[in-house]
């Protein structure tokens, strides 16, 4: 037998305070519910799949298997699932000839809102089908029992049980707590593409962007991606070219800031909606309502999934599909008011930085995607099918891109302007910075924590663990500056305050999520962390790195290199707190140490991230030019 869990919040925590408490609450009460139902069940023959949240191992009967859901997404086979999330979401649409009406200025809409949607759908459903398809075969179950049944993970049970003519049974029928929080999180899903939607459309705070010739026009559609963008777009100016920026939506308050940053030293920037008028926005969100309405009739390609997909197939044609044809028509109106020369994006799986490279193509502009990443997404869903030229940070992505498909014609090794940034400035001079901006005592060595958002992978008592495990080392070792940095896109600052604050660590240094980390880790005398890019990227730089994970838990796989097990880093268990205080010492007090560990990340570094090849503007505006001469593609 089979016991299926519901599954915990996929990423990150809830923002608001009641929120998180009423959350905790809920898990507290599920965790007594899930005990109940593996005792009145019995131990032996039975496994239960579940989250490590919701299950207190002390109560579960004698002889009962444990799987976990981290675990068990760790095994998964990213690059297979990917294939067959976009397979689904291909599924979705009709036959270009079939419905012309998908076409807009030679741009087929789908093409615009397919990565970022298959996200979405891959992370809330496709994950659970994967691992919950290879728990039932090697489990062999002849009968599944679903706790509530009401939660995504519980129906995905189901409908896979039911297709291997597997019994099911629901152990609580009446849990309506369960029921109401089901229907509460696919309401706020809904609930944020609609008032995505709207903030396009509505914007108020439209300032219409003077036409003005640009060589180079950049898109930016997340603040971290700054960090890439202003080096890139200083590179070029340097040579005397004109640049610009056009980043996604105001709805995103972190980019209004760095923006006008970049606007004051001579780069100027706009947002997409500033090119389209509220009136013709409106007017485009109503010309798609009657091909909406008509796609959202039954799926032509019926299968057991649909039951899972049809809430996400209804709001990407009621909602996202709108949100495509705005932002291509507000990219086709930035490139006739700048006319450039080439467009550069940092990323292909956001819809601003599709339209803009798709409707580039369609006016024979070169287009340059600049993949920061070290490493490819856990995901795999980035399709890298909308630029002339992928540019890469090391041989490491470039080999995975081809064995993913891309021709590698169409694939540039040009190293990492961020950490060349930090390279070619003095040690000395770029700590003495960073002291000074984050106000640290120059006497005290620095340790960097890096922080982990919590997720299916990752969970609260887990990150509970790994801060007390750090709190506790670094005040047994005492006279250090400790600065935690936290995920730039799924930790919320107040919240990790009052997380700070709940464990009595006060008098350390939090910083901003889109603060330069490269530039910390340039600073700094050991990293720490879970497992992270970040890791290769100090490893880069030279910063020693000391890995705090779960005992026994192995996150290495797709999307995270084995710097573990090849003995680049060291490793702590988290809970450790004498084996994480006699590490830090060693490395802190004994230099050849410290050089002996951070040369052996260096050398395992050495394939994923290069120095810049060349002088960086010099080397994109080659590129562009060869492009233009020779065509695009």
């Amino acid at each position: 037998m089979l016991i299926v869990t519901e599954a915990p919040r996929s990423l990150g925590e809830f923002r608001r305070r009641w929120v998180r408490r009423l959350d905790r609450a809920y898990v507290a009460r599920y965790r007594r519910l899930v005990a109940r139902v593996c005792s009145r069940v019995g131990g032996h023959g039975v496994t239960l799949l579940t989250a490590r949240g919701f299950v207190d191992t002390r109560d579960l009967p004698a002889g009962m298997a444990l799987r976990y859901y981290d675990e068990e997404t760790l095994k998964a086979d990213l690059p297979a699932l990917s294939q067959r999330t976009h397979r689904l979401i291909e599924s979705w649409w009709p036959s270009r000839e079939d419905e012309p009406a998908l076409t807009v200025d030679g741009v087929w809409l789908p093409d615009v809102l397919s990565v970022s949607r298959a996200v979405l759908l891959q992370v809330d459903v496709m994950v659970n089908v994967g691992l919950l398809e290879r728990v039932l075969d090697e489990v062999k179950p002849d009968r599944v029992v679903l706790v509530t049944g009401q939660s995504l993970r519980e129906r995905t049970a189901r409908v896979l049980a039911e297709d291997r003519g597997i019994p099911t049974s629901i152990a609580v029928r009446f849990a309506h707590a369960s029921r109401l929080a089901a229907w509460v999180r696919g309401w706020l899903r809904s609930r944020h593409d609609r008032l995505a939607l709207r903030a396009l459309v509505e914007d108020d705070k439209r300032r219409p962007s003077t036409p003005s010739a640009a060589r180079y026009l950049f898109s930016v559609s997340h603040a971290r991606h700054f960090t890439m963008v202003n080096l890139l777009a200083s590179a070029v100016r340097g040579l005397g070219l004109a640049c610009r920026l056009i980043a996604a939506t105001r709805d995103n308050d972190k980019i209004e800031k760095p923006l006008r940053t970049l606007e004051e030293s001579g780069i100027p920037g706009a947002y997409a909606m500033d090119y389209l008028p509220r009136e013709a926005a409106r007017r485009a969100v109503r010309s798609m309502r009657p091909l909406s309405r008509r796609l959202l009739g039954p799926t032509t390609a019926p299968t057991s999934l649909n039951s899972l997909v049809e809430s996400y197939r209804r709001d990407t044609l009621r909602w996202s599909l709108a949100m495509a044809r705005l932002y291509l028509e507000g990219a086709f109106r930035a490139l006739d008011a700048h006319q450039p020369g080439a467009v550069v994006i940092t990323s292909d799986r956001r819809m601003v930085d599709r339209a803009l490279a798709l409707a580039a193509r369609r006016r024979g502009i070169p287009t340059l995607l600049y993949w920061s990443g070290a490493v490819l997404g856990r995901d795999r869903a980035n399709l890298f099918d909308v630029a002339d030229r992928v540019l890469v940070l090391g041989d490491h992505v470039r080999n995975l891109l081809i064995k993913q498909g891309v021709a590698p014609a169409r694939l540039v090794v040009l190293g990492d302007p961020r950490s060349d940034e930090v390279r070619r400035t003095a040690p000395e001079t770029l700590r003495a910075k960073v002291f000074a901006e984050l106000d640290l005592d120059p006497k005290r060595p620095l340790v960097v924590m890096v922080s982990k958002y919590v997720s299916l992978l990752f969970s609260h008592g887990e990150k509970q663990a790994f801060y007390r495990t750090v709190r506790d080392a670094t005040r047994a070792l005492g006279g250090l500056n400790v600065v935690i940095k936290p995920h730039p896109n799924h930790e919320d600052l107040d919240v990790l305050r009052k997380d700070l604050e709940s464990l009595g660590w006060l008098g350390i240094t939090l910083t901003r999520g889109d603060y330069d980390i490269q530039r910390l880790f340039g600073a700094a005398d050991v990293a720490l962390m879970v497992t992270s890019m970040a890791g290769i990227e100090a490893m880069a730089l030279g910063c020693p790195v000391v890995a705090v994970q779960a005992p026994g838990k192995d996150f290495e796989g797709p999307g995270m290199p084995p710097y573990v097990s090849a003995r680049a880093v060291e490793r702590v268990d988290a809970g450790d707190v004498e084996g994480l205080t006699r590490t830090l010492r060693r490395l802190l007090d004994d230099p050849e140490a410290r050089t002996e560990l951070a040369e052996r990340g260096r050398a395992f570094a050495a394939s994923y991230v290069h120095p810049v090849d060349g002088a960086l503007g010099e080397r994109l505006e080659a590129l562009v030019t060869e492009l233009a001469r020779d065509g695009a593609r």
